[in-house]
């Protein structure tokens, strides 16, 4: 479930190469909020009719459900709009609200507001970002900002997994059951 880039990263470096003239910004930032749109949509899905039969399947977000369903249960409805902004929680949370039943309607509009938000603000960042390196340091070559940003987001993902590794293990959290009970199957 863990990548390299995220879909954060991918989108400051699409912005970086829209201003560069390689990519159209509009149509990266839209291909950003319908791909993650439709991602969440689907996820929430499963997880709303498949239960927790779907979610043992992942041991990433079966570990992270406690947590999930506190953050929830406490946020109700703006949890659906934060979670895109927590790293590690994103697509639990996305899961919780399925397994917790939220209404679909509104899970839906929450979401793509979201999205939509998070697409336009990292897509300019990162448009913005190599506009600002490009007046500040006088670089515009797009080879340097790029490889720039590559590495950054490597030394961020290196620090994330050495922390992560640091942490008891997910095989261990397997075994354990989150806090919501795994709904009983009418008969």
């Amino acid at each position: 479930m863990l990548t390299l880039f995220e879909g954060e990263t991918v989108l400051i470096i699409a912005g970086i190469l829209a201003y560069q003239g390689l990519l159209n910004v509009e149509l990266s930032i839209l291909s950003a909020f319908l791909g993650s749109t439709i991602g969440d949509q689907m996820y929430f899905h499963l997880a709303r009719h498949e239960g927790y039969r779907f979610v043992k399947r992942f041991r990433y977000i079966w570990g992270t459900l406690p947590r999930a369903e506190k953050f929830v249960k406490r946020y109700g409805m703006y949890a659906v709009f934060f979670s895109r902004y927590l790293y590690g929680l994103r697509l639990p949370l996305v899961v919780m609200c399925g397994l917790v039943r939220m209404p679909p309607i509104r899970f839906s509009i929450y979401n793509a507001g979201s999205a939509l938000i998070w697409a336009v603000s990292y897509g300019f960042l990162g448009y913005f970002f190599s506009e600002a390196i490009g007046l500040v340091v006088g670089i515009k070559n797009i080879e340097f900002i790029t490889a720039a940003v590559i590495a950054i987001a490597a030394v961020i993902y290196w620090i994330f997994r050495t922390a992560q590794s640091r942490k008891t293990p997910a095989e261990s959290s397997m075994n354990s059951k989150p806090i919501a009970e795994e709904p009983k199957q009418e008969e």
